[in-house]
């Protein structure tokens, strides 16, 4: 195992006592893994995909779904015994909106959420040190791109914060929103407050058919009660129908197979993967892989028997995940489908949260650049409508 390359700022140290690391990913030691994972567990805002459980068995299993392994960047208090902040990065020469050297936020094919682990009582000065760091170097990069990272909530706010006091500017390149529980704002009976009578009698009409196959029944599996069966079961729903068919399935390919196997085992092991599960006569036939990072849960992926569709149970299961979150999940914030745009999780699900994706210039050159990109893009759209 290689030794940490440690790369500090002068100014830092002497002002915050904190230090950045850069690292690669295979420099990557167990102590450094077990700090990574106590911060992902205090971050101001969850992110499973930021998560070692996550992105370890990505890179060991997932070869070619993404181009470069992770570079790390990480905050660490000054006599190293804490990480205040982390992100994964790959080196970038040219983007839609800097052509300029640059680092990108890492992403592999599974990758549905972007941003920063950001410790919740020293984010404000860890974030601080983050950009200072860029400040000082100088040519190497010009900025920081992120994909769908948060628009809205504490941590934005922090890194617009501590971006200005460098004068990073973050340059849109384009935002997004999707489908979220927030578990506070779920009313007692949702049926009649969110929905229409339509759609309650749509929902009624699915329940409906379905019992005409079985008797149903809704199961909930979190912490230590999650088992490699409910894995196994959410691994063969998912590969049935046109997942199956298309070969894009997990369990089509043995690299994504391994790497989810890894990814859930070692989720559950800290007591963070959520499956729920619809049955009919105590058979799952829809099913949804979720993990837990820090307040926040987030949706992997979902499965379900076609030979069951006319009673809807992937709708059915969301829904009923949306009845009982607050009993389920009492000391959670929010849940984050990460569906894609027009998912029928949007119609069961009726909050946003909103995505941003661009970059932070870091440097005189880079804002001049981005900002130029920025009125080009512009101008093209004003072409087009023309």
């Amino acid at each position: 195992m290689a030794t940490l390359t440690t790369e500090v700022s002068p100014d830092q140290t002497a002002t915050s006592g904190q230090r950045v690391v850069e690292l690669s990913f295979d420099e990557i030691t167990p102590e450094f893994a077990g700090k990574w994972a106590s911060l992902e567990a205090n971050s101001v805002e969850g992110n499973a995909f930021l998560s070692p459980h996550f992105v370890i068995p990505a890179v060991n299993h997932l070869e070619g779904s993404y181009d470069q392994k992770p570079l790390i960047l990480a905050v660490e208090s000054g006599d190293g015994a804490e990480l205040l902040a982390l992100g994964l990065f790959e080196r970038s020469t040219n983007s839609r909106l800097l052509p300029l050297t640059h680092l990108q936020s890492w992403r592999c094919e599974h990758t549905l959420f972007d941003g920063l682990l950001v410790d919740k009582q020293a984010g404000s000065a860890a974030l601080d040190a983050f950009f200072e760091w860029f400040a000082h170097q100088g040519r190497r990069w010009h900025g920081i791109a992120f994909t769908d990272r948060s628009a809205d909530g504490e941590l934005n706010d922090l890194l617009e914060k501590a971006a200005a006091k460098t004068n990073a500017t973050w340059f849109e390149d384009w935002s997004r929103e999707r489908a979220v529980i927030p578990i506070a704002e779920v009313p007692d009976d949702c049926l009649p407050t969110l929905y229409s009578k339509n759609r309650r009698r749509s929902f009624k009409r699915s329940a409906k058919q379905l019992a005409t196959f079985g008797q149903v029944s809704y199961s909930f599996a979190d912490k230590a009660n999650t088992t490699a069966e409910d894995v196994q079961a959410f691994l063969e729903l998912e590969a049935m129908g046109w997942k199956g068919e298309e070969g894009t399935a997990l369990l089509s390919s043995s690299g994504h197979e391994q790497f989810c196997r890894e990814m859930a085992t070692r989720f559950a092991a800290d007591e963070q993967l959520i499956i729920y599960q619809l049955l009919i006569d105590d058979m799952p036939v829809a099913s949804a892989l979720n993990m837990r990072s820090a307040d926040d849960v987030f949706c992997f992926k979902i499965g379900w028997n076609p030979e069951f569709a006319s009673g809807s149970p992937g709708i059915l299961n969301e829904l009923n995940f949306l009845q009982t979150c607050r009993e389920n999940l009492p000391n959670i914030r929010m849940t984050d489908s990460c569906a894609k745009p027009g998912s029928y999780v949007e119609d069961v699900w009726p909050w946003k949260r909103r995505l941003t994706t661009g970059v932070f210039t870091t440097t005189r050159t880079g804002t001049l650049a981005a900002n130029a990109m920025t009125q080009l893009k512009r101008l093209k759209r004003m072409l087009k409508k023309a």
